[in-house]
C-alpha cells in the first residue's frame, strides 16, 4: 500500500478542500493518508467523514510550530483527539502568534519603504484556497513579489521575515500531542529550517520525549533518512515519511513523492 502521512489543506497553507484531498489521493492511488495542517485541525474532522465507506486507512494528525533557544521545530502529531483542550489551546496560541507576526511583517515592510499599509492589511480579506498566509497574498497582491521565497527577500535580514518566536515550545507541543493520546514525531528532520546540525536536532528532541521521525521526506538527503532509520530502530521509535504535499502553493512537493510503501515505516496499529 501506499503511504503519506504529510499533507497541508486550506485550513493552513495549502489550496486543497477536504474533498480535492480525497480525489487527488484516490488519484494517486494513496491507502494510507495524513492531513497535518499546520496550527490546524479545521479539516480533520471533515476528512473523517468522507473516508467512511472507503478503503481508505486515514489518520488525524496535525504540525504544531515550536521554537526553543532561537530555534523551529516543527512537530508532527498523529491519532490526535481533536477536540482535547490542551491541544487545543496550543493550536490557538499559536494562531494568535501568527496573526501578530502577519502585521508585525506588513509594519517591517512599511518601516523599510515599501508600499503597503497596515490599515489596508487589516481590511484585506484573504483567500484560503490560494495557499501560503494572508501576509504573503496581500503582498503578492500589491506586486511586490510572485513567489513564496521571494517574499522572504523582502526583509533587509530574511531571516527576520521566517522568525517564529512567541510559538509554544516543543516540550510544550510534544506534550499536547501526548495529552491528546497521539504520537508525536519531529517532521522532516533534514530541513535547514532548523538551523542546527541533523544529530542536534535529533538529539534535541530525543531528550524531549518525541516518539518517531519523519525518515521519508523530499528535503531528506539518503544520509539523513539512514541516520533516522537507525535511531528509530535502536531507540524503538516509530517511523514515518511524507510528501508535505501543499497542494499547489509548493509546485516542487508532489503527493506520493517520495513514493513511501506502508511496509517502509513503523507505524502504531491503524
Amino acid at each position: 500500500m501506499k503511504a503519506d502521512l504529510h499533507m497541508h489543506t486550506n485550513a493552513s497553507d495549502g489550496t486543497w478542500s477536504p474533498e480535492a484531498v480525497m480525489e487527488n489521493v484516490t488519484r494517486a492511488k494513496i491507502k494510507v493518508f495524513a492531513v497535518t495542517d499546520h496550527d490546524s485541525v479545521k479539516n480533520v474532522e471533515a476528512l473523517s467523514g468522507l473516508v467512511k465507506d472507503t478503503d481508505l486507512n486515514y489518520i488525524k494528525g496535525v504540525e504544531i510550530s515550536s521554537t526553543k533557544n532561537g530555534r523551529i521545530f516543527h512537530i508532527l502529531g498523529y491519532n490526535i483527539d481533536t477536540r482535547n483542550n490542551t491541544l487545543n489551546k496550543v493550536l490557538e496560541h499559536n494562531s494568535r502568534n501568527m496573526e501578530q507576526r502577519d502585521e508585525k511583517s506588513i509594519e517591517t515592510l512599511m518601516e523599510t519603504g515599501h508600499p503597503v499599509s497596515l490599515e489596508e492589511f487589516l481590511l484585506y480579506k484573504n483567500n484560503p484556497d490560494r495557499g501560503g498566509w494572508k501576509a504573503l497574498n496581500y503582498v503578492q497582491d500589491k506586486g511586490l513579489c510572485s513567489h513564496y521565497k521571494d517574499f522572504f527577500k523582502l526583509f533587509e535580514n530574511p531571516t527576520r521575515g521566517m522568525n517564529i518566536d512567541g510559538c509554544v515550545t516543543p516540550e510544550e507541543a510534544i506534550s499536547a500531542v501526548k495529552e491528546a493520546g497521539g504520537i508525536p514525531v519531529l517532521a522532516h528532520p533534514g530541513s535547514a529550517l532548523y538551523g542546527c546540525s541533523l544529530e542536534e536536532a535529533v538529539s534535541t528532541v530525543l531528550n524531549l520525549g518525541i516518539e518517531g521521525f519523519e525518515c521519508f521526506h523530499p528535503e531528506n538527503s539518503e544520509e539523513t533518512t539512514e541516520y533516522c532509520l537507525e535511531v528509530c530502530k535502536r531507540e524503538n521509535l516509530f517511523i514515518t515519511g511524507g510528501s508535505d504535499c501543499h497542494g499547489t502553493f509548493v509546485k516542487e512537493r508532489r503527493l506520493g513523492k517520495p513514493d513511501i510503501d506502508f511496509d517502509h515505516l513503523t507505524l502504531w496499529d491503524l
